[in-house]
């Protein structure tokens, strides 16, 4: 199993808390020429019905709401979760200053501790190719869904950021930075996968660039993932000098972003 999958890995490694996602998360917010913020476009395709009630699987550090706090429906039931206690711990703290009644809750997307038809939405923002065994995640979602309920999924696309890709691979030779979390759920297969249990299965896209114009941001972003442990300190210094000179001779790294939500029901 690759470590994108492996749950004892991320719990233990790369969600144990947010430090190692927010250094990922900090680029985006830093150097993205789309301002407007991934988590409002993601909020904006959001249908509440009235009284929903909402499921987050795998929610993070709670940003999906910290961002909408503004914009939340008074009369809905919103549970946060997340398979690590640690994260689930930072999103309490994200949102500790909101009044809103949010709902915490460890859960494991493979077995939701739900009833049947019992929510109104579930969302998944970059996180099922997390997910062990998809399949059976993606049943439980249909399983606790109404019939009228939706399915926000987020993911990437097969070239998001594939310029860091190609720089990990100047550095690593055939070692493969972040592909084999791309190619298990991406914007251009995954459609195929929810039909599997959906009726209703729409895209909505969300293309962006990154023009990176600082060396150790960008270095601490490549780092902080699965790929950057299995770097020696030499390949570290290597890549360091070939994103500096990049940012030198061209003023900036270009780095294309391809994302997207899958809406789906029935």
């Amino acid at each position: 199993m690759s470590d994108i999958a492996n749950q004892q890995y991320l719990l233990g490694n790369q969600y144990q808390n947010a430090e190692k996602l927010n250094v990922r998360i900090q680029l985006h917010q830093r150097f993205s020429q789309n301002k407007y913020d991934w988590h409002r476009w993601i909020f904006d395709h959001l249908a509440f019905t009235p009284g929903a009630k909402v499921l987050e699987l795998g929610c993070g550090p709670a940003h999906l709401w910290q961002r909408n706090l503004d914009r939340l429906p008074s009369d809905s039931s919103i549970t946060l979760s997340d398979f690590s206690a640690g994260m689930l711990d930072e999103a309490r703290q994200t949102l500790a200053k909101s009044s809103y009644p949010f709902t915490f809750q460890v859960i494991d997307a493979q077995a939701i501790p739900l009833p049947d038809q019992s929510l109104d939405m579930v969302i998944a923002n970059h996180m099922l190719y997390h997910v062990p065994d998809r399949q059976k995640a993606l049943a439980e979602i249909q399983r606790v869904l109404k019939p009228t309920g939706r399915f926000y999924a987020a993911t990437n696309g097969r070239d998001n950021l594939k310029e860091i890709r190609e720089l990990f691979h100047q550095v690593a030779g055939n070692y493969l930075w972040g592909e084999q979390g791309q190619l298990s759920f991406h914007l251009e297969m995954g459609e195929e996968e929810l039909r599997q249990h959906f009726a209703s299965v729409e895209v909505i896209r969300n293309e962006d660039q990154l023009v990176v114009t600082e060396a150790e941001p960008l270095i601490d972003y490549i780092l902080s993932g699965s790929a950057g442990k299995d770097l020696t300190d030499e390949q570290k210094a290597t890549l360091a000098e070939i994103i500096e000179r990049q940012i030198a001779t061209q003023g900036a790294v270009r780095i294309q972003k391809v994302a997207g939500l899958f809406v789906v029901h029935g």
